[in-house]
């Protein structure tokens, strides 16, 4: 899990531009229903750290640790406050902040700034901000600052950070490649190869068969509290609607009158034309061409032996086939009949060499035929308008703070009701229970949204379907009853146990080793195991494909040759100790160069990273960093629950 967490915050530049994730936390990833609660119950206002004219407040850091602890809940359903923070959420978060207040005054102080002009474009480019257009919406975009606690003056700081960074940041982090003598000893690294044994002690095979009772097992609930865990969950209410609960009014006859007039042109006999043609660019070239369609050659292939190319045109009017021409070659290009050669004649690109392909006539139709068709126009576009009108009724309505339940009835609508979610859905407790994927948006919002009672908008199918909802209740993040779930627990147990005894025959086989044994001869010993293997490989074949390096292989990379060390297997599974037995690295000066610059290409971005590390380090070094450590910690200890809330 903390792998996860910290591979959330990666970038292809670095924590550095990672800042990105938490400046518009809500915004660039379109988490429109995110709302910050300053005043959340706890610590005082106090500020938490001083970055050089700029300070950052305790409840704003622990908004901003919500809001991305939201995010990473997205991703992981089943992720706990606490296991956020202590994977290094909040010291994430706050460096994160730190970096990118130290940067923009550090930026801005040697020359770069940003315009109005470029953060309206930012803004409006926002998926967040869209209406039920699809485009920039004003009425949705204030709503987001209202429902985030934001005015319109901090989002604009915050998108100028964000295009600072942009402006900076990238340039610096994007390293085209490196010289073969910094790749050199690089390509030695990732063409060494190691050998290695290792054995497994399995924690199964010393668990206790026996029952220690309700007390100890109440006792390892307690200390494991959060492996038993089940998430926050939330009760929703919700109603919906569509286009088909939203009224249209009916298309007159005036209307559709007025229509044809409007679009006269439209309804009036037209002709288009269909051309083949090549475009030479000379008279003495499209003469042959001419004589060789003559000839009864076709258009593409005598322009192909000329060295050109031919092309067929759309249905053209004569005024569209005019813009490409000019008026006289148009002219008598829709004089000619169907088949015709025209040309060679010369137009403003060259010499043109047409045949008519094909000719479309359409009839001139009065009101009378034209009014199906502009009926279903009319009223295609009076129900679009409705159910934006309608949407936006809503909208207004929620904004007012009006229930669902009010709304709803107001609406004539039908208030259903969900089990306990989890983010991702699903509903433990409710066997059979299945939510249509077309909800997940209203699902994320309500777990980006802390408020119980207050009515939310979600667009379930574009432009077609919406919700209005909210979070009825919110169950919070407890393990299950004792009784419920003794028999895992008695599983956990055996297996914790287990685990005690498969570590001390660990170190009691690195004890052995390390005093003259071999690891054969020391796993024997131990007692039961799976024998001892060979393991190894080239540090270049480590993560290819993009899958998981085995723990036993990241260590033994990490590992002084003749050493000997233990690795823990997670979920008490067991005890590996591994020893390294052999490292074989080609010396640098000898690797072809070829291979060198196929290394080299991949590392460029490792070392724009650490530029832009470097980048970040120097401008908190220039404007001055101050943290309170004390108050972080206060704070460490509130959102994981491990002091009381105050304190």
């Amino acid at each position: 899990m903390i792998t996860n967490l910290r591979n959330l915050f990666s970038s292809t530049i670095g924590k550095f531009t990672a800042l990105a994730f938490i400046v518009l936390i809500g915004i660039l990833f379109a988490l429109g229903d995110v709302t910050g609660n300053a005043s959340f119950g706890g610590l005082g206002g106090a500020n938490v750290a001083k970055v050089g004219s700029e300070e950052i407040g305790l409840g704003e850091l622990r908004d901003r640790v919500r809001q991305s602890y939201n995010q990473a809940r997205q991703q992981q359903p089943g992720l706990t406050m606490a296991g956020f923070v202590e994977g290094g959420g909040l010291d994430q978060v706050l460096g994160q902040l730190v970096d990118g207040l130290a940067f923009d005054q550090f930026a801005t102080k040697i020359g770069f700034s940003v315009s109005k002009r470029q953060i309206d474009g930012r803004i409006a480019d926002i998926p967040a901000f869209s209406g039920v257009s699809g485009k920039f919406d004003q009425k949705t975009f204030e709503n987001f600052l209202r429902q985030n606690g934001m005015t319109e003056a901090q989002l604009r700081q915050e998108l100028k950070q964000q295009l600072l960074l942009e402006q900076i940041g990238l340039p610096i982090g994007t390293i085209p490649r490196l010289s073969p003598g910094i790749a050199r000893p690089y390509a030695a690294l990732l063409l060494e190869q190691r050998q290695g044994q290792a054995t497994f002690i399995p924690a199964s095979a010393f668990a206790p068969a026996g029952d220690p009772g309700d007390a100890a097992l109440k006792t390892f609930l307690k200390q494991n509290a959060s492996k038993f865990t089940v998430p926050e969950r939330r009760v929703l209410q919700y109603a919906l609607f569509d286009r088909g609960a939203v009224p249209v009014p009916a298309v007159s006859d005036a209307e559709i009158a007025k229509a044809y007039k409007d679009n006269a042109a439209q309804y009036a006999a037209s002709e288009t034309r269909r051309f083949a043609q090549v475009i030479a660019p000379d008279q003495a070239t499209a003469n042959g061409i001419a004589a060789k369609v003559r000839g009864g050659t076709s258009i593409a292939a005598a322009a192909q032996a000329a060295g050109l190319s031919a092309s067929t045109t759309g249905d053209l009017t004569l005024s569209a086939y005019t813009a490409t021409t000019s008026d006289a070659i148009a002219k008598t290009a829709f004089a000619a009949k169907r088949g015709d050669l025209l040309g060679p004649v010369q137009s403003g690109l060259g010499w043109v060499v047409a045949r008519v392909e094909t000719i479309t006539l359409k009839p001139a139709r009065d009101l009378a035929a034209a009014t199906p068709e502009i009926r279903a126009e009319l009223g295609k576009n009076k129900a679009n308008e409705a159910i934006v009108d309608y949407y936006n009724a809503i909208q207004d309505a929620v904004n007012g703070g009006a229930s669902v339940e009010e709304i709803a009835a107001d609406r004539k609508l039908k208030v259903e009701e969900t089990p306990a979610l989890l983010p991702n859905g699903s509903a433990p407790g409710t066997p059979g229970f299945a939510l249509a994927p077309e909800f997940a948006p209203m699902v994320s919002g309500a777990f980006q949204n802390s408020s119980e009672g207050e009515a939310e908008l979600a667009t379930l199918v574009e432009n077609e379907k919406f919700a209005i909802y909210s979070v009825k209740s919110i169950v919070a993040a407890a393990p299950p009853p004792f009784a419920q779930i003794r028999g895992n627990l008695l599983s956990e147990w055996r297996f914790a146990e287990g685990q005690k005894i498969a570590r001390d025959k660990a170190r009691a086989i690195v004890k052995a080793v390390e005093g003259g044994k071999s690891l054969a001869e020391a796993a024997k010993a131990a007692g039961p195991n799976a024998g001892v293997q060979a393991i190894g490989g080239r540090r270049a074949e480590l993560g290819q494909d993009g899958k998981p390096v085995p723990p036993e292989l990241a260590l033994l990379f990490s590992m002084a040759k003749g050493s000997v060390k233990t690795l823990e297997i997670p979920g008490n599974r067991g005890w590996m100790v591994i020893a390294l037995t052999q490292v074989d690295r080609p010396d640098p000066k000898a690797i072809d160069p070829a291979r060198v610059d196929a290394i080299a290409q991949p590392l460029a971005p490792a070392f724009g990273n650490e530029l832009v590390e470097q980048f970040a380090a120097e401008a908190k070094r220039r404007v001055g960093v101050k943290i309170n450590k004390d108050l972080l910690e206060k704070l460490r200890k509130e959102l994981t629950g491990t002091a009381p809330v105050g304190e």
